[in-house]
């Protein structure tokens, strides 16, 4: 990789991480144009892995403004080619802002229809299909918040075992990084 390259590639990747800052301190509107912009920069210099963490942004900050519907068609078109770059950190992003793109689709459909639970099993799938990423990488903090939102989802699916089951392998995921560190 020459200078050029390299630079590029350190841009990319600041503008991705602004965009997620700009999502999380709750002005997504211009977290979604950096991300934009990210995507664009990384389709023409044909940095694919960077491209697809720039979706990943663009997704997770359609799923701030409740455009559930796009960020579960823009996930699910890139999952393929994200999942051949072969980053687990990615793919758990992936698939974690595919869980919330259906939880929040699942949250518009009305109680107790089967498309309501369709989506909760998506859910649920995608879930665990993060979960498994994110403990690849050992990354104690994604297992944690997968584990408490299939809890979540445990529960309102009414089925309150499961719920407490999820509850406590996220103690014990806590409990085993505290006693390694």
């Amino acid at each position: 990789m020459d200078q050029q390259e390299s630079d590029i590639f350190q841009r990319l990747k600041t503008m991705t991480l602004k965009a997620r800052i700009y999502d999380k301190a709750g002005i997504p509107q211009k977290g979604f144009s950096v991300a934009l912009r990210a995507a664009s920069l990384a389709y023409n210099a044909r940095l694919l892995p960077l491209l697809w963490e720039a979706v990943a942004a663009v997704c997770r900050i359609l799923v701030s403004v409740r455009e559930f519907d796009a960020a579960v068609k823009l996930v699910e078109s890139v999952m393929p080619q994200a999942l051949e770059c072969e980053d687990c950190e990615l793919a758990a992003s992936l698939f974690s802002c595919l869980a919330d793109g259906h939880m929040g689709m699942a949250g518009q459909a009305r109680a107790g229809t089967l498309q309501r639970k369709e989506r909760l099993t998506k859910t649920s799938e995608s879930l665990d299909r993060a979960f498994d990423e994110y403990s690849r990488i050992e990354d104690i903090q994604g297992q944690c918040e997968m584990m408490a939102k299939k809890a979540t989802i445990m529960h309102l699916n009414g089925d309150p075992v499961l719920a407490n089951d999820c509850a406590a392998k996220y103690l014990d995921i806590k409990r085993a990084a505290r006693e390694r560190s």
